[in-house]
């Protein structure tokens, strides 16, 4: 029994590395972004980043966060939690409140 559960979760490990190295996905602050007629999550990120690979990353962990799997789920009105680094608890600023 202990083997299996060590082989799934070394298997989960493998499927998502992207994850593990993600700083969005480790966020305690959010913010909640209401939903407008054209907004896409793409959109929403760049608003928060606009260096390419943290708008990746941010992108992904919006995505993950509020179980966003197709443009279906971007309905007006829905309101998204939006990860944010806190510029102070990180050497490296990979978002801010603008």
């Amino acid at each position: 029994m202990k083997n299996i559960v060590i082989a799934l979760l070394i298997g989960l490990a493998l499927l998502s590395p992207f994850n593990l190295t993600n700083s969005y996905l480790r966020a305690s602050e959010f913010d909640t972004v209401v939903l407008q007629q054209g907004d896409t999550v793409e959109g929403i990120a760049g608003r928060y980043t606009s260096d390419s690979s943290q708008l990746e990353e941010l992108t992904v962990a919006i995505k993950e966060i509020n179980d966003i799997k197709s443009d279906r789920d971007m309905r007006v009105g829905r309101r998204l939690q939006v990860p944010v680094i806190n510029e102070e608890a990180s050497k490296v600023q990979v978002a801010s409140r603008e």
